[in-house]
C-alpha cells in the first residue's frame, strides 16, 4: 500500500507533445495542444500545470495553457514547461477548410478493394497534403486498407473521414451475389449479373412492399454500356419507371424490375451489368 502511494506521487520526468514532439494541426478553430506527462518509470501523469510559449517560426497565437489557433500554413516551435522540465516541440499548421469526396458506394461481397478518394483543401481550394485523419465505419461490412476500401460482409454502413474541423462521408452498401431476388429479406441487398444482346431483357420478380426498394444497375468494370432498367407495377420516387439507372420504389402486387438492351441501340454488342436490389429494413 505504501509502495502504491509512493508510485502515485512520483515526480514528472518527461514531457512528450503529439507524436515524437511534432503536432500537425488541421483545425481552423482553436485547439489545445496534446501533451503527455510521464514519470521516470514511464507511467502517465496528469498534465495539470503544463505551460506553453511560442518561441520561433510562424507567429501563432497560443495561450499559456496550450490553446492554439492556426490562421495560415507554416511551422512554429513552441516550448512546454512543467516546473524544471522544458520540452520544445514543432507545430505544423496546415488548416483544412473543406474535405472534398464522399458519395454512395455500391459494392459486392468478394470484390477487390478500390480507392477511397478524397481531398482536403485550404481556404483557397488548394490541396493540403500534410494531415492527420480520424475514420469511423462498421468493420463487419467493410475493411480499410490504407485509403482503399474492401467489402467484407453484406450490410450497409457510413464511412466517415474527419480532418481537423471538416469531414466527408460515404454511404456504402455491400450486396450478396445471387441468381434471383426471390425471398429477399428486410434489410438485405442482392445482386444479379446480366449480359444482354440487342432486344433481350431479364426480369426479376419483387415481393410486394412495404418496405420500399432501392434498385440500381451497377456497371461492370470492363464495359462501356450497361443495360437499362424499368420498374413494372411499382410507384417510384419522381414518377419515373423507365430508362433510369436507379430507382426507389414501393412495389405493388406482381411488381418486377426489368433490365433490357434496346434493339435499336448497338444491337450487335452485349451489354452487361448487375441489377442491385436493396430491400429497406423498415417501411
Amino acid at each position: 500500500m505504501l509502495f502504491a502511494l509512493a508510485a502515485c506521487k512520483a515526480p514528472p520526468a518527461r514531457l512528450v507533445a503529439g507524436i515524437a514532439d511534432t503536432v500537425v494541426v488541421n483545425n481552423v478553430v482553436p485547439v489545445r495542444m496534446p501533451m503527455h506527462v510521464f514519470d521516470a518509470a514511464g507511467h502517465a501523469l496528469p498534465d495539470t500545470g503544463v505551460r506553453f510559449q511560442w518561441t520561433s517560426g510562424l507567429a501563432v497565437p497560443v495561450s499559456d495553457k496550450g490553446v492554439l489557433k492556426c490562421t495560415q500554413a507554416g511551422d512554429a516551435t513552441l516550448r512546454a514547461s512543467l516546473g524544471a522540465l522544458v520540452t520544445p516541440f514543432l507545430v505544423r499548421c496546415r488548416p483544412v477548410h473543406d474535405v472534398f469526396g464522399g458519395r454512395v458506394l455500391n459494392l459486392l461481397v468478394g470484390d477487390s478493394s478500390q480507392d477511397l478518394s478524397f481531398a482536403p483543401v485550404d481556404s483557397a481550394g488548394r490541396p493540403v497534403t500534410l494531415f492527420t485523419a480520424g475514420v469511423s465505419y462498421d468493420s463487419t461490412v467493410v475493411a480499410l486498407e490504407g485509403w482503399r476500401i474492401r467489402p467484407r460482409g453484406p450490410g450497409q454502413t457510413s464511412v466517415e473521414i474527419y480532418i481537423g474541423d471538416s469531414w466527408t462521408s460515404w454511404f456504402v452498401r455491400v450486396y450478396e451475389r445471387a441468381s434471383t431476388v426471390e425471398g429477399i429479406r428486410l434489410g438485405q441487398g442482392l445482386a444479379v449479373s446480366v449480359r444482354l444482346a440487342g432486344g433481350e431483357m431479364h426480369s426479376l420478380q419483387l415481393p410486394p412492399s412495404p418496405p420500399p426498394y432501392s434498385v440500381t444497375m451497377l456497371p461492370d468494370r470492363d464495359t462501356l454500356r450497361v443495360p437499362l432498367l424499368a420498374m413494372l407495377s411499382a410507384n417510384c420516387q419522381g414518377g419515373f419507371t423507365t430508362s433510369q439507372r436507379s430507382y426507389r420504389c414501393f412495389a405493388l402486387q406482381g411488381a418486377s424490375v426489368v433490365a433490357y438492351h434496346p434493339k435499336d441501340q448497338h444491337p450487335k454488342e452485349k451489354w452487361s451489368g448487375t441489377i442491385a436490389v436493396w430491400r429497406e429494413a423498415r417501411p
